[in-house]
């Protein structure tokens, strides 16, 4: 007869004892194995009791209805997709499987979704994402950016066979507009929606040369617009490098992309019209700045030509200017020639006068008169007779000539 322990786990793993006895382990594991076999991953609806995040990002809470109640854990990855905080009293549907935590040998429900019951559930949760972030400043105003007037390539995030993408072409063919328009399919409806707007997102932004970007759908009832409140696609349209229009097409219910996008739009048609402006008026925009261009440039030149007319009336000839020069050059000459030939005419005069002076008072001058120098053979002068010793040689100068004399007394 088979036995299904003894299949289930080696008998070097059972503890050796009584036949069939198991140790705690081996028979959580054993229960564990027989709940996720029997329960594939389901929904099960309830209300939120003792709801308790940890630090750790986890969340802990008892999903309970009038006669039971089921441990529930959801794990920091999920826990972080969520798009609003649960609370206690609030009806939900969570999505997961049946698993048992073996330490404590309890069985609970490991939760990978969890979605308000009801519209009005599924409104206060995205009110409370809507708070959290306006908190954290992704609906400022001051971060608001301008589209651009004229863009080159608008990118656009939408489904590829709804109504929005054929009301964007639509309205740029009307407008005989010359942009180029790159679209980024994504689905706009379904559990899948924000996972595949994320995606479509990426591939967008990736591209330089998209310089604004249209997110959107045609319109839809509340829970058709889930995906554009999803906290991972408000984030993300809320740090997209390029300015970025919100175009889900529902006036009632507004999108949180509505509030965090740099422009809201209320259709996709409109958002079109916001990038792509027509021919006719970029026709009549054109013709406005090239009259006001020419009627500035008129007035440039006239003011020019009245300022140039002004000014060759004050200009002089060079030819009269050159002569004025050369007549300012001959004064100059004129009376910077006669002073300084009467100073040197002066000069003259007097030196003369001063070489006379020096003639008759010069040693030459003297001899000729008769007197004469008498030297001593070393050249030194005789001035007295006392200086002489008798029988010395001495030279005696005349006017004309030198004699040699001997001192006799």
């Amino acid at each position: 007869m088979p036995n299904h322990l003894t299949d289930r786990f080696p008998l070097d793993e059972i503890t050796v004892g009584r036949p069939g006895t198991l140790t705690v382990t081996e028979l959580t594991r054993l229960v564990k194995g027989a709940l996720q076999a029997g329960f594939p991953p389901l929904w099960v609806e309830g209300e939120i009791a003792d709801f308790r995040p940890s630090p750790s990002g986890h969340l802990y809470l008892n999903l309970k209805d009038r006669y039971s109640q089921l441990r529930v854990v959801m794990f920091r990855r999920e826990a972080s997709r969520l798009p609003f905080i649960p609370e206690d009293g609030m009806q939900v549907l969570v999505f997961g499987t049946l698993g048992v935590y073996e330490r404590r040998g309890v069985y609970q429900f490991v939760a990978t979704e969890i979605e308000p019951r009801g519209l009005g559930a599924l409104r206060e949760a995205i009110d409370q994402l809507r708070k959290r972030l306006e908190s954290e400043g992704l609906f400022a105003r001051d971060q608001k950016r301008s589209l651009p007037s004229y863009p080159r390539t608008i990118g656009v995030v939408t489904s590829p066979t709804g109504a929005a993408i054929r009301d964007i072409l639509r309205v740029f063919y009307e407008r005989e507009s010359s942009v180029n328009v790159v679209l980024s399919p994504a689905l706009v409806q379904g559990a899948q929606a924000p996972e595949s707007i994320l995606a479509a997102m990426e591939n967008i932004t990736g591209l330089p040369e998209v310089d604004a970007i249209i997110i959107g759908r045609g319109g839809g009832s509340f829970e058709d617009l889930l995906a554009f409140s999803d906290e991972r696609v408000v984030r993300a349209v809320a740090s997209c490098p390029v300015p970025i229009i919100s175009a889900v097409g529902h006036e009632i219910d507004m999108a949180l992309t509505d509030l965090c996008a740099d422009v809201r739009a209320p259709t996709p048609s409109a958002a079109a019209e916001m990038v792509a402006k027509s021919r006719k008026e970029t026709d009549a925009i054109l013709s406005n700045l090239a009259y006001r261009l020419g009627s500035r440039v008129h007035l440039i030149l006239k003011g020019a030509q009245g300022r140039l007319s002004g000014a060759d009336a004050k200009l002089v000839h060079p030819r009269h200017l050159l002569e004025q020069g050369r007549m300012r050059i001959d004064d100059l000459t004129y009376r910077l020639t006669v002073p300084v030939r009467s100073r040197v005419e002066r000069c003259r005069s007097r030196l003369l006068r001063l070489e006379g002076k020096l003639d008759s008072l010069g040693p030459q001058a003297v001899l000729d008169r008769g007197y004469a120098v008498v030297r001593k053979d070393g050249g030194r002068v005789v001035t007295a007779a006392h200086e002489v010793n008798e029988g010395e040689m001495l030279s005696v100068d005349l006017s004309r000539g030198r004699i040699r004399a001997r001192v006799v007394k």
